[in-house]
């Protein structure tokens, strides 16, 4: 797996999903499909608040969590890896959908959720199977596939802590969408392996109480901030530190 990995950059220009295309990506990708708008200026806005993190310390590997489902973590990511391709189109951008219970990154995106990190653990394929670049960006994409019967044990395993190992050094940047905290272990699990991690909270929505058990669960995992979603004033998400109150 390792050495696939080393080889991703190599051969991504070569990978390509045919079937996404402007039409199918959800409307909420704002980075795409109205990149001159207030919320997809967010999104860069967060990305380069990150950028400026990483001069205080390496962080190669982010991933995003929420408290509970239906916060908007996966657009969150989506929108976050789209702002990372294009503000930098000279480094390696991956994009994981480590969520193996209800994946959506590819649906997100308007691309087929056919062979992933699922089938990729189970060892039934290799990365260069799974891993596929977005459109016409540099964007590499690597979607959950199918939901397998334990999926806490199996992003627990050794094949997923080589995974990441083999991504750190096949790419610069990698974001990761985990499920949701409160429900399951999967996130507490994969947030410790990440080099910093984002809850996305829905404003109006996620209650205060929610978010401190979510962080507490978390058990002292990198937490760089919240990023609330859908605030009123603007309808934008922003990263502001986690304040437990």
């Amino acid at each position: 797996m390792d050495q696939t990995m080393e080889r991703a950059g190599n051969f991504l220009p070569r990978v390509d999903d045919s079937s996404a295309s402007p039409n199918s990506v959800d409307r909420r990708v704002v980075t795409l499909t109205a990149p001159a708008s207030a919320a997809a200026e967010q999104y860069r806005s967060l990305y380069y608040r990150l950028e400026r993190m990483r001069e205080l310390r390496p962080m190669k590997v982010i991933a995003l969590t929420s408290a509970m489902p239906g916060e908007g973590k996966t657009v969150t990511s989506v929108n976050l890896a789209l702002a990372a391709a294009r503000a930098n189109p000279e480094r390696r951008i991956l994009l994981v959908d480590a969520d193996l219970r209800r994946g959506g990154v590819a649906g997100t995106l308007g691309m087929r959720n056919k062979g992933g990190l699922a089938e990729l653990l189970a060892g039934e394929c290799e990365v260069r199977d799974v891993v596929r670049r977005f459109s016409s960006t540099r964007l590499a994409v690597i979607s959950a596939g199918t939901t397998p019967e334990e999926p806490t044990q199996v992003l627990a395993s050794a094949r997923m802590k080589q995974f990441l190992k083999g991504v750190r050094d096949g790419f610069d940047e990698v974001y990761v969408d985990l499920p949701p905290t409160l429900p399951f272990a999967d996130a507490g699990i994969l947030g410790h392996q990440a080099d910093g991690l984002l809850m996305v909270i829905r404003a109006n929505v996620t209650p205060t109480k929610a978010v401190n058990q979510a962080v507490e669960q978390l058990g002292g995992a990198p937490l760089l901030g919240c990023v609330l979603n859908g605030a009123e004033a603007t309808s934008t998400p922003y990263l502001k530190n986690y304040v437990k109150r």
